[in-house]
């Protein structure tokens, strides 16, 4: 089995121009986040898929693979179906380029579940006090084989009778079958999807299974030019 990884990155950036090509301790951010997923067993190929020359050349000048994409992907899961449309691969992972830090264990798991045949899988974290009222960090409930039941802005499960469940935040990292990932871009927009503003949830309404690989390790992104410096402050590369 044939697995990629592709990064998607854009230049434009409201909160943060240019931020694929900030300094994070001596490297750029796409770099580093390149450096961790090409050290995956079982990866095939790592590619960066974006809209401008400027991260090309930087992709290029650390030795990477790139490839340009259209500026009018609405998402990055455009992009990255954009960027495997003709690569010969069975399966995908997509990692956003935001991410500088990642559990290599999880994204194993991840390349794991891939090469077992799963259609769709993501990544979950135990959730911290502080996450639980915050809609910028996505819940996820899990069944007991471990598949996404509902994936939330809000707290899930509700916890009427507490101790019997570990909330877990979910890390927008995904596996997926190269045909699954072309049927859901051309699915319709689905109702939960757009009351919740989350796009894999696309997928569960219209019965696609995401296996869910639970991690303990690590996962820290960068949006703002204070998340770059909270990086560099708290965990020296």
């Amino acid at each position: 089995m044939k697995i990629v990884v592709v990064i998607p990155v854009r230049y434009a950036s409201t909160r943060f121009p240019g931020k694929p090509l900030a300094d994070v301790c001596g490297k750029t951010m796409i770099e580093r986040g390149y450096q961790q997923a090409i050290g995956i067993a079982g990866i095939d190929r790592v590619i960066v898929a974006t809209d401008d020359e400027r991260i090309v050349a930087a992709v290029n000048g650390f030795g990477g693979n790139s490839v340009m994409t259209s500026r009018e992907c609405a998402s990055g899961t455009d992009r990255v179906a954009q960027a495997v449309k003709d690569i010969d691969a069975d399966a995908v992972i997509n990692v956003q380029g935001d991410q500088v830090i990642l559990d290599s264990g999880a994204l194993t798991g991840l390349v794991e579940c891939m090469a077992e045949g799963e259609q769709m899988a993501t990544i979950a974290v135990p959730a911290k006090p502080e996450d639980l009222n915050d809609p910028n960090i996505v819940k996820v409930a899990c069944s007991i084989r471990g598949y996404a039941l509902y994936f939330s802005r809000s707290i899930i499960p509700y916890e009427r009778s507490s101790g019997h469940y570990k909330m877990l935040k979910h890390v927008g990292v995904y596996g997926y079958a190269k045909d699954t990932l072309f049927k859901i871009k051309q699915l319709p927009q689905s109702p939960l999807e757009l009351s919740e503003s989350l796009e894999q949830l696309r997928a569960l309404e219209y019965g696609i299974p995401i296996k869910v690989v639970t991690a303990e390790g690590e996962f820290h992104e960068i949006n703002t030019e204070q998340d770059r410096e909270r990086i560099i402050r708290e965990w020296p590369l």
